[in-house]
């Protein structure tokens, strides 16, 4: 094969999977319509249209030689040719067989340039046979079986089914040379910050001459920063694309979930038409998941628990976007469900230490439910390795504050809970507070900073060994940054009157104020990420380069304020520049019990490293004799030992009165889910799995149990 024909057909494929994508999109969303609405006047419009798109498709996969989806696409079609001269009618059963076959099409489509492929000749034949008995026989499906599909992700948002663009007004161009177009021209952000920095530095040095090409320069530099922003703008605008093909993930994705948890849900979309930057839509993909779910696992009851409460057995999940001014998108995520359980929540960040019992209750709703976005916080009592560990809607919140954006939630008991996000409508230039820290510089996102003031001595109090400061009728945590960045050396208060600046940054509700030794002033940056070699740096999201030509970083707040909370109560006293040594707290003591010499090792190795005392025991038995003798703050245990198993050992545990409270991790190889139901049975807190096993969720289990 020459070069040509060999780019012809990689152009060929980068146009298939475009045009894949969109009529796949388009047939999802045509048998969602006429499931949701078969009598309505649109159904042989929507029959017709779906039957289309198919055909279409099928084309498509026969230009590039893909037969499976070409006969895939046939089948399909066959049943809506039958639709369309009314010799068939599509019953439950027919429509869980459809959307069966463009699982498999997704499927099909994201494997499209894989060399194994999932679904094989003999998964192909099974599906096209139930295909084709809708057409023979569409009562007959109630008793078919069909294979199993391993879960589908699309990283693909095509436009849905009604979305129409006359193709005279477009140019078809992929996302990623828009990008790569929008990175050089950001680039001249730094071109701009470079020339003011020299204007400045004409004014502060230069002779009667200099300072006439100053203003030369000056005049210059207003042009140019105009071009520079228009430029941003036109090339941003160009990214922009409707919401709805985001949204149009969320008829099946509601689908699928009402089975699974045997509810019955309406769904309610609004202002799909709403124009936001495409790179916004891909990043908020995974958040808009795991928000729908969280309606439906955790907030929308059963059928005949809402009966009970007098509700309207079918629940409503809502889904509207509006723009809320020309720079922000609003979105909400609104179920009129359960509503979140405030005393669960408060009895989880109390357990975690992140609020004080005796200030628990007397936190508002708005800071209750702000600490549903925190690490580690969960109202399930079991953790395992993939739920209960407070992780989802901290990621969540971690991505749509990584966009600019912010999320806070409004709920009501046996009423509902609303999410409500707002996102930028463009990834807008990056803007920053140049802060000093002794001798090291650093930039905080503008949006983070609340308020800039500048406090003495006087203004601060101490509450419950913390230091405080009042600010709008409230008491904020004040620290010191240099100390949550490691940072040698720290502001001295050296009289009663001296000032020094401080920065209030707010985060979902939550305020802390930092002391720092300088502030420089606002800048536009530009973002650069610190390269594949350093993969993370806590509390660093990246790197910018100011207009004299010094790389400064950018402080990652969400870490920021989580490493301040965990150590605000250990910050030192105002005056001094020493850490005063306060008492070494007692270590706690952990018993591991294991058969395997090696694997005991292996454990006793980790969890000491951070700090706690261990003691070992090769199995049940000899555990629970130690345990009457000596006190334990919690148990790590393997399950399968001689003598007395893990479940055995927990089991007991739970049936001692002296032991019942301590908590009990199990570690262990079994992995069904009947092992992890024998594990909850006995009583243990949390089930491990070491074919997953990672040191850093054993120790963030146990933190979070002690």
């Amino acid at each position: 094969m020459d070069n040509n024909q060999e780019a012809f057909l990689l152009e060929l494929m980068a146009d298939f999977k475009i045009e894949a994508a969109e009529h796949q999109q388009a047939i999802i969303n045509g048998i969602l319509m006429l499931e949701k609405k078969p009598s309505s006047p649109e159904y042989e419009d929507l029959i017709e249209t779906t039957f289309r798109e198919m055909h279409s498709l099928k084309g498509a996969a026969r230009a590039i030689n893909h037969t499976g989806i070409e006969r895939l696409c046939q089948s399909m079609e066959d049943i809506f040719h039958q639709l369309k001269e009314g010799k068939l009618f599509l019953v439950p059963s027919s429509f869980d067989v459809l959307y069966r076959a463009t699982d498999a099409l997704s499927l099909m489509l994201s494997e499209i340039d894989a060399t194994n492929k999932s679904i094989g000749t003999n998964t192909l034949s099974q599906l096209i046979a139930g295909l084709d008995r809708i057409r023979q026989a569409p009562v007959i499906q109630e008793k078919m079986s069909f294979p199993v599909l391993p879960p589908v992700e699309s990283a693909t948002f095509v436009k849905p089914v009604n979305e129409v663009t006359a193709a005279k007004d477009t140019v078809r161009i992929s996302t990623s040379k828009l990008a790569a177009l929008l990175r050089q021209a950001e680039e001249f952000i730094t071109v701009k910050a470079r020339m003011g920095y020299y204007i400045k530095e004409i004014r502060k040095h230069g002779n009667t001459e200099l300072l006439l090409l100053g203003k030369e320069m000056e005049q210059f530099h207003r042009s140019m920063s105009r071009m520079v922003d228009d430029l941003l703008l036109d090339i941003k605008t160009t990214l922009l694309h409707p919401f709805s093909a985001l949204l149009s993930i969320v008829p099946k994705i509601v689908r699928d979930l009402s089975h699974e948890y045997n509810k019955e849900i309406q769904l309610s979309i609004r202002g799909g038409e709403t124009e936001i930057d495409r790179r916004i839509l891909e990043e908020m993909k995974d958040p808009l998941i795991h928000l729908v779910r969280n309606c439906i696992d955790h907030g929308i009851e059963t059928g005949e628990v809402r009966m009970q409460h007098g509700k309207p057995a079918v629940g409503a999940l809502e889904i509207t976007v509006r723009q809320e001014s020309g720079q922000n998108v609003e979105l909400r995520i609104c179920d009129d469900g359960a509503g979140i359980d405030r005393s669960r929540v408060i009895e989880s960040a109390v357990k975690q230490g992140i609020v004080a019992p005796e200030t628990a209750g007397k936190m508002t709703d708005s800071e209750v439910f702000a600490l549903i976005f925190r690490s580690g916080i969960s109202t399930s009592p079991f953790i395992t390795d993939i739920s209960g560990r407070g992780l989802g809607l901290a990621i969540v919140f971690e991505k749509i504050s990584k966009l600019g954006g912010s999320i806070v939630i409004e709920s009501r008991q046996d009423v509902g809970t609303t999410f409500i996000i707002t996102l930028p409508v463009t990834l807008a230039a990056f803007r920053g507070i140049l802060v000093r820290v002794s001798e090291q510089f650093f930039i905080i996102p503008t949006n983070s900073v609340e308020k800039a003031i500048r406090i003495r001595s006087k203004d601060i109090s101490t509450l419950e060994s913390k230091k405080m400061i009042r600010e709008r009728g409230e008491n904020i945590a004040l620290v010191w940054l240099g100390d949550i960045l490691g940072i040698a050396g720290k502001t001295i208060m050296k009289n009663e009157e001296h000032a020094f600046p401080v920065l209030i940054l707010s985060l979902v509700n939550v305020r802390i104020a930092f002391v720092i030794d300088e502030v420089l002033g606002e800048y536009e940056v530009l973002v650069k990420s610190m390269g594949p070699k350093i993969l993370h740096v806590k509390n660093i999201s990246g790197v910018t380069v100011l207009g004299s030509g010094k790389v400064v970083p950018i402080l990652h707040i969400p870490e920021v304020m989580e490493s301040a909370i965990h150590n605000v109560a250990g910050i030192s006293e105002m005056g001094t520049s020493d850490e005063t040594e306060s008492a070494e707290t007692p270590r706690q003591m952990i018993l591991v019990v294991e058969d395997s010499i090696t694997s005991r090792a292996l454990l006793r190795n980790i969890i000491e490293s951070s700090g706690y005392k261990v003691k070992t025991a090769v199995n049940g038995m000899e555990a629970f004799g130690f345990m009457q003798n000596e006190r334990f703050d919690l148990v790590v245990s393997d399950v399968e030992m001689p003598a007395m198993n893990g479940f055995e050992l927990t089991a007991k545990i739970r049936n001692d009165p002296a032991l019942s409270d301590i908590p009990v991790v199990l570690v262990t190889a079994l992995e069904s889910a009947r092992d992890l139901q024998n594990g909850m049975e006995a009583g243990a807190n949390a089930y491990i799995t070491k074919g997953s096993f990672e040191q850093s969720k054993l120790l963030e289990t146990i933190q979070r149990l002690i």
